[in-house]
């Protein structure tokens, strides 16, 4: 995990570089990582507790301004966050792509602002380990997060995302549940 992070970071510093030189613009791309906890969900119909696990994501934004919705955004975002069943010898992998509406609220003319919106979208549940399979589902979520423009065209940020997806079926295993909360930080970077 840690080799993940590295190069987690080490591609947001070489891109955030490249994105400092781009124009401001209404499209903007995100990359994000950081922990993830899935309450005591339902596994065959028994509530099992699960280990603290890792996210990552990456997310495309086109700004609704010249719609006349000023102050939102349509996302389309890709999100993936994995954990352990606590002593089952087990793992559920969780990837989803979802389109989100989000509003994002600046302060007081300040580099900051803060943001919230929410998402649906399909899940695809992955069990590993002693039980094994895969199904897709439908899934929600909810964001909320604040962010610091370091310059016209770069912004780091950091959200909470509440994700749920549907109870899957996979093999004879049925109502699999995956709901998770997510804790991540990331870079934005406007395109030209």
């Amino acid at each position: 995990m840690k080799k993940l992070l590295y190069v987690t970071a080490l591609s947001a510093i070489v891109m955030s570089a490249a994105a400092a030189q781009a124009q401001d613009s209404n499209v903007s791309v995100s990359v994000l990582g950081g922990w993830s906890s899935h309450p005591g969900v339902m596994l065959g119909g028994t509530k099992t507790e699960m280990n603290d696990g890792y996210n990552l994501g990456a997310r495309a934004s086109t700004k609704l301004d010249g719609v006349g919705v000023p102050g939102f955004s349509a996302d389309v975002d890709y999100f993936y966050n994995q954990s352990g069943y606590n002593g089952k010898g087990a793992s559920n992998h969780s990837s989803s792509v979802m389109g989100d509406l989000m509003y994002h609220l600046p302060i007081n003319a300040t580099p900051w602002s803060v943001y919230g919106g929410g998402g649906i979208g399909v899940v695809h549940d992955n069990l590993n380990g002693n039980l094994h399979g895969s199904s897709d589902v439908l899934g929600w979520q909810a964001i909320g997060g604040t962010e610091y423009a370091f310059t016209p065209n770069t912004s780091l940020f950091a959200e909470y995302r509440y994700q749920n997806a549907h109870d899957a079926n996979i093999g004879a295993l049925r109502n699999v549940g995956n709901t998770s909360n997510n804790l991540s930080v990331g870079v934005k970077f406007g395109l030209p």
